[in-house]
């Protein structure tokens, strides 16, 4: 980056990331009285989840294909644009079925839209040599928009005189934000032709994603990704055993969940990737400590007696089990490079792997909620409530270290420069 204005653009895509899905998302810092601000109850909403997660899944093959037939910068617009207009039509309370089509909307804007043209955007802004710092930063400014927004959301839920009075407040502020950096997106990105065009393409063909299905890394990689996104997508679910279990005062929920969710991603991360570089020097085996550690800390959630005095226990246990998830997802995706894989066959490994590693969004909140219950409506918990939940979290924990196991092994047997899951299954 040379200009100022290119600095300027760099800061204002980044910032879009820290806005975007936090709607869709917002769950993890407040879920019961977002559920209660759209009239829902926790069943519905968590169906309403499921369909998100199952939509943005399918919609991420088709973010190469727009991003190399149309200009990244109106992409993005169209997609703030598209997710602002979700965002307010939510704070309508508009009913179940509304709340479905807002969350339709915001998972083909965000995944099929804006993902694809982000990273487009961002690597076209400077040369091959610092692609790694590009996209470095926007995880941290990501990181920093995110928490100094959630932190303001906090707030406002902590101050209204009901909860979810202020949670509609901040679905409408970031409703507002994704307009306004719709303009700023408009205003000052510029497009760069020639050096768009030196990205190559990011659409996954059908060929490359059978020739990845023939590979049992991509079925290791995308399955050992999906067992520690269950332990991501459930981490919602500790604000209300925190409160209605162990008796954390509902004050503290919020700022709780800012940190759980916002804090933990921009220190999990860095602190990730020098464990792997300095200590493990494989993320496989980095994995599978990390896998071990979220495996214990479910266990011990499932034998710890829930009573008010054992609340900062529980609430410890949590942070540990944030820093293990996140610390996770800083590195998960380094294995693709650690494992040799050609680069011509990454793009379908990666989307192959991606499609298994996110398919808990599309069954585990309508199955976490159904466990939990709902004590606002007077739903009571299901199928074994907590106790069910920890021991799924533990039996993928567990099974999560047999196969980052198995991935280690065989990288250890595979001859010098060359990885055994290059081969294809026969």
């Amino acid at each position: 980056m040379t200009t100022a204005r290119d600095w300027a653009s760099y800061l204002i895509l980044s910032m879009t990331a820290g806005i975007i899905f936090q709607v869709a998302y917002i769950r993890f810092v407040f879920l019961e009285p977002t559920y209660t601000a759209l009239g829902l109850t926790g069943q519905e909403y968590g169906n309403v989840m499921a369909v998100f997660g199952a939509v943005a899944a399918v919609m991420y093959f088709f973010g190469g294909w727009f991003a190399d037939r149309f200009s990244p910068r109106s992409l993005i617009v169209v997609a703030l644009v598209g997710t602002g207009a979700a965002d307010l039509y939510l704070t309508t309370s508009p009913g179940y079925a509304g709340v479905l089509a807002a969350h339709v909307v915001m998972a083909v804007m965000g995944m099929a839209l804006y993902w694809s043209a982000l990273v487009k955007a961002i690597g076209m802004l400077g040369s091959a040599s610092v692609q790694g710092r590009l996209f470095g930063f926007l995880e941290a400014v990501r990181g920093v928009t995110s928490t100094l927004i959630g932190a303001v959301g906090a707030m406002l839920v902590a101050n209204a005189v009901v909860p979810s009075a202020g949670v509609l407040g901040l679905i409408r502020v970031y409703g507002v934000l994704c307009l306004v950096f719709a303009v700023l997106v408009w205003s000052v990105v510029r497009v760069d032709r020639d050096r768009l065009a030196e990205l190559g393409t990011s659409t996954v063909t059908l060929r490359q994603l059978l020739e990845a299905a023939r590979n049992p890394y991509t079925w290791l990689l995308g399955v050992s990704i999906m067992l520690m996104y269950s332990f991501y997508t459930t981490l919602g679910y500790f604000s209300p055993l925190l409160q209605n279990e162990f008796g954390m005062a509902a004050g503290l929920i919020g700022a709780i969940g800012v940190a759980r969710t916002y804090v933990f991603q921009f220190i999990g991360g860095p602190l990730g990737g020098l464990c792997v570089d300095k200590i493990t020097r494989s993320t496989a085996g980095f994995l599978r400590w990390t896998f071990l550690g979220a495996a214990a800390i479910a266990g011990v959630f499932l034998l710890l007696p829930r009573e008010s005095g054992l609340k900062w226990v529980a609430l410890g246990l949590m942070f540990a089990l944030c820093l293990m998830v996140f610390m996770s997802r800083g590195v998960y995706w380094a294995g693709v490079a650690e494992a040799g894989i050609p680069e011509r066959h990454r793009g379908g490994v990666i989307g192959l792997a991606s499609g298994l590693a996110y398919l808990p969004d599309a069954f585990l909140p309508p199955l976490a909620a159904w466990w939990t219950g709902d004590p606002a409506s007077g739903i009571p918990q299901q199928g074994g409530g907590y106790d069910a939940l920890f021991a799924f979290l533990l039996a993928a924990g567990l099974l999560g270290a047999v196969l980052t196991t198995v991935i280690v092994r065989s990288q250890r047997r595979a001859p010098r420069g060359r990885r055994p899951e290059l081969a294809p299954a026969a």
